[in-house]
């Protein structure tokens, strides 16, 4: 490429326009010069730029301390001199905060703190943004005018472009001494404590990886322009050819979804946005700090849009910007990474199938910026016994790949770069825990039967077969919830018959004649692999799905039915249908595993020696309509995690949801009563498949309910078997029964009340 196919843009880039202020910028961090006539050279370039009678930076030091670093039109002898506590001043709450801060009158302003040295009497007008970095304020940049004014929009926005580049230039050495560079790096890599929300049970210990990798170190400011433009132009080829053929894999879309992706096409072509780019490029940036600096302009730019469908667009420009990123670190599509020997995998979003991807050994820990406890990531990480928190939005600014973190699946306490107490104290933590499941395992061979005589049966969830040595250890009485669908989605294509038959028998050998409930591959909603071509839903956890796929595509349920049934042969075969919801969807089945039967039957080959089916009440509809659907089948289970998600019409994979609505909600509560009556009423067993029930609270208030069978995660059988022998469940039955017809969102601390008092184990 020749450098006049690199010439930056004309029009749009007036003299106060951002370009031209970079481009000054730069030149006063290449002079030649000390650290601080650098430094004060790019304080008047700001100052000028922006009309500001005053513009100073404080940086943040040792202590927390807000030191003057550098200033034009205070006095110069205040300069690192004035410091302010965090927290302290108008500069001290912009720290604090986190945010930008406008006043027409700083001294009215009741957080203001008079430094008589600086020499800021005759001053009014104030504006203070923070220097971010790595989610730590470095320090805050602040503009002040004589005049009682409000500082623009556009004043405001500049403003912000210079505080992301001052941040990222007090990190790279290209413009402090070594002392203070270090002091800084320091900073960024002290010990972090987080709280979050516990998801999965356990403490892990590791060293931090990322999921979806955040961008590449680089340099702020060019060495040679016309090579970051070339390298700009380049990514911006390669993306919009990655953006295309991520369309053209999509082709089968129509409607809404079609128009989301063209829109998404129209951004990564944006003509605009390309000539700003060039523009950050030719002011003197490289073309990594090109791309951060203008996509840090969109976002503050829509961040202060009032129309929410700007505001979600900022997602399609975050996503740009960063695979843009990673093609001009020289990533490609397909790049893989290694994990370390004890990884903590963090991730902003996380689907079942990533995870199992993943080489499960050198996982130790799981956190995930936004999930739910019941979300399928989740139960295939308690499957896995993954410790795992969530809760966070900004973590993956706050960690670097490799630092050494800490994760209390208990608590939801993240430690990131732990000091040497906090990480012996959580060895010794670990150290308990192993003697709690040492407890627990001794225990595992004592009857499920609870203080007033009431059997119960606990059974395990699984969903691979390195699942089943935890059903031993355990002391589960069978398998009640294996869920297949888990072998769809870790390969590239469907498996073969030959491949889920040999799964299924050695699911069978390891269960030793203990009972195996093999549910059909519950695909559809969040559960899809790259292989299966299907269109974008806007609810998909609503939408086509469990049962209603298996029905509508017989060629993926009969190669199923017909891999279980070769797998059982001279056992007992127990197959669930997943999400009914119409009887005759079940119907369906049920006749298509008829046909594979007798498929076998008039080949000569031999059968499981019994065969029993179940339906899975996930849905009211099925649940309203059970003594129709129950005499179909021989024994029903409810998923309660799908059950309440519908119930309460509230998506599970919602944070806030998820914390709106408790399956302890009394009339939640009385309607599974109703459920587990109509099962009894037609004598067809009944078992409760949610990962509630590792919640011991639920778990009790289903017994009080009148359920007898459970299936939980392997972690949750132990605690479960201690709760229930502790658990009176005919005084739970009288407590619970007057209080299901109350208002109440939840009765869950008064029920913990009534468990404390009673002597229930439920910790």
């Amino acid at each position: 490429m020749s450098i006049e196919k690199t010439r930056p843009p004309h029009g749009g880039h007036g003299e106060r326009g951002i370009t031209v202020l970079l481009r000054r910028m730069h030149d006063a961090v290449a002079e030649e010069a000390s650290a601080q006539e650098r430094l004060d050279n790019l304080t008047k370039v700001i100052a000028s730029h922006i009309v500001a009678e005053v513009c100073s930076i404080y940086l943040r030091r040792k202590g927390d301390d807000l030191e003057l670093y550098s200033t034009q039109g205070l006095k110069r002898e205040a300069v690192h001199k004035t410091r302010l506590k965090w927290g302290e001043g108008l500069v001290g709450v912009v720290a604090k905060t986190q945010r930008p801060l406008v006043t027409a009158d700083a001294p009215l302003h009741p957080a203001f703190a008079y430094r008589p040295e600086t020499g800021e009497d005759p001053l009014h007008s104030f504006l203070g943004v923070p220097l971010i970095r790595s989610g730590k304020v470095l320090g805050v940049l602040v503009l002040q005018n004589k005049a009682a004014r409000r500082y623009t929009d556009e004043e405001i926005g500049a403003a912000q472009a210079v505080a992301i580049l001052l941040a990222e230039v007090a990190a790279s050495g290209e413009l402090l001494d070594k002392r203070e560079t270090a002091e800084v790096g320091e900073m960024l890599h002290r010990p972090e404590h987080i709280k979050g929300e516990s998801i999965v049970q356990g403490v892990a210990i590791g060293h931090a990886a990322f999921h979806e990798p955040p961008t590449p170190k680089h340099r702020v400011f060019a060495e040679n322009v016309a090579v970051e433009a070339q390298r700009l132009e380049k990514g911006l080829d390669d993306l919009r050819v990655s953006v295309d053929a991520m369309i053209a894999s999509n082709a089968n879309l129509s409607g809404v979804s079609r128009e989301v992706l063209e829109t998404y096409r129209l951004f990564a072509y944006d003509r605009g946005w390309k000539d700003r780019l060039r523009a950050a490029v030719f002011s003197g940036l490289t073309a990594e700090s090109a791309v951060e600096q203008i996509n840090g302009e969109n976002r503050a730019r829509m961040m202060r849009a009032r129309d929410p469908y700007l505001r979600e667009r900022m997602h399609d420009l975050d996503d740009l910007s960063h695979r843009l990123m990673r093609l001009l670190s020289g990533e490609t599509a397909d790049s893989t990474r290694e994990l370390p020997e004890d990884a903590i995998l963090i991730a902003r979003i996380m689907g079942p199938a990533e995870l199992l991807e993943y080489d499960r050994a050198k996982i130790r820990g799981l956190v995930v910026d936004e999930v739910s406890a019941t979300s399928h990531v989740t139960i295939v990480a308690r499957a896995l016994e993954i410790p795992m928190v969530t809760g966070f939005t900004d973590i993956l600014d706050m960690v670097e790949e490799g630092d050494a973190v800490i994760i209390d699946g208990q608590s939801g306490d993240v430690h990131i770069r732990p000091t040497s107490d906090v990480l012996e104290s959580y060895r010794e933590k670990q150290e308990l825990q192993s003697e709690r499941q040492a407890a627990f395992a001794s225990e595992r061979d004592l009857p499920t039967v609870t203080k007033d005589g009431k059997e119960i049966a606990i059974l395990m969830n699984a969903g691979l077969a390195l699942d089943m040595p935890h059903f031993k250890t355990a002391g589960a009485q069978g398998i009640g919830l294996f869920r297949t669908e888990l072998q769809f989605l870790i390969g590239q294509q469907l498996p073969r018959v030959s491949a889920q038959e040999r799964l299924y028998r050695e699911v069978l050998d390891l269960a030793e004649g203990k009972p195996v409930v093999f549910r059909t591959a519950d695909l559809g909603g969040d559960k899809s692999a790259a292989y299966m071509k299907r269109g974008v839903e806007g609810n998909p956890a609503m939408g086509w799905r469990g049962l209603r796929i298996a029905v509508d595509r017989p060629g993926l349920l009969r190669p199923q039915l017909r891999a279980l049934l070769g797998a059982a042969v001279g056992r007992e075969l127990y197959i669930l249908f997943p999400l009914v919801t119409l009887v005759a969807e079940l119907d369906r089945a049920c006749e298509l595993l008829d046909r594979e039967i007798e498929r076998r039957k008039s080949s000569g080959k031999p059968l499981p020696t019994i065969i029993k089916t179940g339906a899975m009440i996930e849905t009211p509809a099925a649940a309203w309509r059970l003594d129709v659907i129950a005499p179909r089948v021989d024994f029903v289970s409810v998923g309660g995690n799908d059950l309440a998600q519908f119930y309460f019409a509230a998506d599970r994979e919602s944070t806030q949801m998820n914390q709106r609505f408790d399956p302890l909600n009394p009339g939640f509560l009385g309607f599974l009563k109703l459920v587990v009556e109509k099962a009894k009423a037609a004598g067809k067993p009944l078992s409760y498949c949610g990962e509630q029930v590792s919640d011991r609270l639920t778990a009790a208030a289903l017994i009080g309910l009148g359920v007898e069978r459970f299936s939980v995660p392997a972690t949750a059988v132990g605690p479960f078997r201690r709760m229930l022998r502790s658990l009176d469940a005919g005084a739970l039955a009288n407590w619970l029964e007057p209080r299901l017809q109350r208002p109440e969102s939840s009765l869950r601390e008064e029920l913990r009340k009534f468990l404390t008092e009673n002597g229930v184990t439920i910790d």
